[in-house]
């Protein structure tokens, strides 16, 4: 197996791109290294930018367009989200070679503020961020319910066959070899479970349509008591609920997740109507959504939170066995 890029050849990489991009950078720096990585440009006028090269083989080009297109509808819609820069050929996408393959990269304005899931974000200070949180996401789903989706408009849908079906977006998590054999019997049972409880629910707009997806903590740039959303390589078309839930999944083990959940949803009605049937499904979601995460965080031993493994194991297992159980 070749060995994986260095830190050397994504600058080297971000470097060859920002002229594409009208750019000429005097300082280039690696913010983050997850399902992408993610650089930080700044110009000798100390205007900053955001480069993001994306992991090989997830979006197509039509799926990143796509991408474009709807979080340039959100930002006419007032959503705070960041501005796409364009290239200087037209487009908003560019392509490079790192390690002989081939990497689309794109770029966008800099957003003040740091990531909501930082270190120094503690308890109360987060739970009242949440309201927030619960706004935005009625916000996103009450555009989505409105918005016509533009011929040649393509995302990943995280429905039944998505997030459970035989070849699921982020890998079968009930056979992961990491596991311990009584996770693996845990998971598949809860899968089974889920299956049963997922087909059941409804796919018309009124509850499943376009999400960012992956709307965790660190998708989330605070700057004060200002929200502004990041990192949209995962949306698509979902239940809007599931939002809610990914958004609460950072919190799960803290003392203060009722009142996390509480300010989430209050926020969510203070902006449209979220039924109590649909509140009720925030902990199914909870418990896709762990699943879920054992699949992605197991096809991805390069990334650094993968020394985790173990401790996102035992913290779904818990999750999952309140799941059954309840």
């Amino acid at each position: 197996m070749p060995d994986a890029p260095s830190t050397e050849d994504y600058l080297a990489a971000a470097a060859e791109a920002a002229p594409r991009f009208g750019l000429e950078p005097a300082s280039i720096g690696v913010l983050s290294h997850s399902e992408n990585v993610v650089c930080e440009l700044t110009t000798e006028a100390g205007e900053r930018f955001a480069m993001r090269l994306h992991r090989p083989g997830y979006n197509s080009m039509t799926e990143l367009d796509s991408e474009v297109r709807w979080v340039i509808a959100l930002g006419e819609a007032g959503i705070p989200v960041p501005n796409a820069i364009p290239t200087i050929e037209g487009g908003h996408y560019s392509t490079v070679s790192i390690a002989d393959q081939p990497v689309q990269v794109g770029v966008v304005s800099w957003v003040d503020g740091s990531p909501l899931g930082g270190p120094t974000e503690a308890g109360e200070h987060v739970v009242g961020h949440y309201r927030r949180i619960g706004e935005l996401c009625a916000r996103i789903r009450s555009h989505s319910e409105s918005w016509t989706v533009p011929d040649g408009f393509t995302r990943r849908r995280w429905d039944l066959d998505g997030f459970l079906g035989e070849q699921p977006l982020w890998g079968r998590f009930w056979e992961v070899e990491r596991l311990t054999v009584d996770q693996r019997t845990l998971f598949a049972t809860a899968r089974d479970r889920l299956l049963r409880e997922l087909d059941a629910l409804s796919t018309d707009r009124d509850a499943f349509g376009l999400i960012h997806a992956d709307l965790h903590l660190g998708n989330l740039m605070a700057n004060d008591d200002e929200l502004t959303i990041i990192d949209f390589d995962d949306a698509g078309f979902g239940w809007y609920v599931h939002e809610l839930a990914v958004a609460l999944h950072p919190v799960i083990d803290e003392p203060w997740f009722a009142d996390a959940r509480a300010s989430l949803v209050a926020g969510y009605r203070s902006v449209r109507e979220l039924t109590d049937d649909e509140a009720s499904l925030i902990d199914t979601f909870i418990a896709v959504r762990s699943l879920m995460l054992i699949g992605w965080l197991a096809a991805r031993p390069e990334v650094p939170i993968y020394a985790e493994f173990d401790e996102l194991a035992a913290q779904t297992e818990a999750v999952i066995r309140r799941y059954l159980a309840n």
